[in-house]
C-alpha cells in the first residue's frame, strides 16, 4: 500500500496536520487471494479510524474490526489498539 498510495497518504497526513477530516479506501488480496478493504479515517479531532471489512475473506472471520488511534503520528507507522 505504502508504495502505491503516496498521494493518497499525503492527503490523510495533510488532514491530520491542519485539523481536517479525510478517508481512503484500501483493497488488497488476502494469501489465498480473497479482497479485504480497510478504510482509514482521519478525523478533524486528530484521530484516525481504521475499518476493516473481512466479509468477502474465506479463511477469516468474515466480519468488520474497527479500532481507533488518539493520537497518531506518523500515518503509515501507526498501531491502532483494537
Amino acid at each position: 500500500m505504502q508504495q502505491k498510495a503516496v498521494q493518497e497518504i499525503a492527503c490523510l497526513e495533510r488532514a491530520l496536520k491542519n485539523g481536517d477530516s479525510a478517508e481512503l479506501k484500501v483493497t488488497f488480496p488476502t494469501i489465498e487471494g480473497d479482497p479485504v478493504r480497510e478504510y482509514y479515517r482521519v478525523t478533524p479531532q486528530g484521530g484516525l479510524e481504521v475499518y476493516t471489512d473481512s466479509t468477502d475473506d474465506g479463511f477469516s472471520d468474515r466480519k468488520w474490526s474497527f479500532a481507533e488511534c488518539y493520537s497518531p503520528v506518523w500515518l503509515t507507522g501507526v498501531s491502532c489498539a483494537q
